[in-house]
């Protein structure tokens, strides 16, 4: 079957950002703001200065690391049926998270997010064939600082049984995150063979590593979860001027991680993320350029190159504050594009406004342009059975094909959409002329009345409990 891919940067161009990145690491360096990870790096045989922080790499323990992570990883879920593997196969879809807003379905208007609003969106992520890991979609803005990590983590594991997908800012944040997991599929031993709960760590561009992110990673490492680095340098800003040296900060940052990660537990699941970014020169902010989806298709190759799962975003992001033709065409160029280098998790489903900004309805269309996308890249299958010169002889000049046996066994493969009108203009009239966002926001509204998530068993609930006063105790 012809299936429709792109690269963009030939082998000699991904050798080269890649012996950039080793050059960087040996000669320029990283910051590292963690005794932990200092300790884990000497002893590895990294050139180390404990009072700046500063390390310099040699190639060999880049090599070494790179020997050291697997190459394909098991993705758990609640659910086993939503189990699946990286392994640069088929592309998977992650929820956007992590914005302080969300764009209120009543008013249209943003507001800051609560609890409330991320038991809605998991709900809903539950819900779509097309969302697979659920990073946890807002902030619980009315939770007090040090516990919102960990009550995010639960309300996620609550209100959906796919792969859950977060953050730690500290060692204890992954610790208690593993320890609830651990309980829900009955131990850590269970939950290292099939993590049900993956995590994102990312760096500070340019090559400098927080303590409290890195040695929460350093947990999850130890523990067998599932790591995500994910660099973000913008170009200009945090990053060179260029795209090809924004993405060798971007690479260069992720080998920095995955040293670390690999030489604190051998072995250790690390994805390769990348979400390098543009700027507005102007004022400074943040925004979706042309050069934005390239670095990230190409580093998305270089992910390929070193046989590493990856986790590419953001594919889904748009730079519109409401579900308007903006939103739309940037969500449908990004998805697709992004979609056609098949990385193992494509991140960024539900956002506007540069992702600040986090919209149910924007959830529900971008499941369905998912759905167009996945199509598409099935590309075309050219065999006997298809090229049908027997129907095509059978049924002549002039003829239908529409009563054919061959119709009836094939009409179903042609894509039909679930949320997109296709009616006649006079039947969209009778119906109320409802525009996409009306449809999605029903949508929305008959999941949230209709679908039902498994719940945690009672003895399983009751320790999630005991692990959350033991955290409030100690964080607050």
């Amino acid at each position: 079957m012809s299936k429709p891919r792109i690269t963009f940067l030939s082998d000699s161009e991904i050798e080269a950002i890649h012996d950039a990145s080793l050059r960087v690491l040996q000669k320029t360096g990283i910051k590292v703001m963690s005794e932990t990870a200092l300790d884990i790096l000497k002893k590895a045989g990294a050139r180390v200065d404990y009072q700046t922080g500063h390390v310099t790499i040699p190639r060999g323990l880049v090599e070494e690391a790179l020997e050291m992570a697997p190459r394909t990883i098991t993705y758990g879920a609640r659910n086993p049926e939503h189990d699946f593997l990286l392994n640069k196969q088929k592309a998977h879809f992650c929820v956007s998270g992590m914005p302080p807003f969300v764009s209120d379905m009543e008013t249209g208007k943003r507001r800051s997010s609560t609890k409330e609003d991320l038991a809605s969106f998991s709900i809903v992520a539950d819900y779509l064939g097309n969302v697979d890991v659920i990073w946890p979609a807002v902030v619980t803005t009315e939770v007090p600082p040090p516990m919102q990590c960990l009550t995010e983590f639960i309300t996620v594991a609550i209100n959906s049984t796919k792969h859950l997908e977060h953050e730690a800012l500290n060692a204890r944040d992954a610790q208690y995150q593993i320890e609830i997991a651990a309980a829900i599929v009955g131990g850590r031993e269970v939950l290292k063979r099939r993590p049900i709960i993956s995590a994102v760590a990312c760096t500070i561009s340019p090559l400098t590593y927080d303590k409290g992110i890195t040695e929460g990673a350093i947990e999850y490492a130890r523990a067998g979860i599932p790591v995500a680095i994910m660099p973000m340098p913008t170009v200009g800003g945090t990053g060179p001027a260029t795209v090809a040296g924004t993405m060798v900060v971007n690479n260069a940052e992720f080998l920095g991680g995955l040293v670390i990660q690999e030489f604190a537990s051998p072995g250790a699941p690390v994805v390769y993320s990348a979400g390098p970014g543009t700027m507005d020169f102007k004022t400074g902010a943040n925004i979706r350029t042309p050069e934005r989806s390239l670095m990230h298709l190409g580093l998305s190759q270089v992910a390929r190159y070193y046989g590493l799962p990856s986790e590419i975003g953001i594919t889904g992001g748009t730079d519109a504050k409401i579900l308007d033709a903006q939103a739309g065409y940037e969500r449908v160029m990004t998805i697709l594009t992004h979609l056609l280098t098949v990385p193992d998790i494509a991140l960024g489903l539900g956002g506007l406004n540069r992702a600040l900004l986090m919209s149910l309805e924007a959830l529900v269309i971008d499941n369905e342009i998912i759905d167009y996308a996945l199509r598409f890249i099935e590309g075309i299958e050219v065999n006997e059975e298809t090229l049908a010169v027997d129907i095509i002889d059978k049924v002549g000049p002039g003829g239908v094909f529409l009563g054919e046996k061959h119709t009836v066994q094939h009409f179903r493969e042609v894509w039909v959409p679930r949320l997109s009108d296709i009616s006649s203009y006079e039947t969209w009239e009778k119906r109320g002329s409802k525009t996409i966002d009306e449809v999605a926001r029903e949508k929305v509204r008959e999941i949230l009345a209709t679908h039902r998530v498994t719940p945690l068993s009672e003895d399983v609930e009751r320790e999630i409990g005991r692990i959350l006063k033991r955290a409030e105790a100690e964080l607050v």
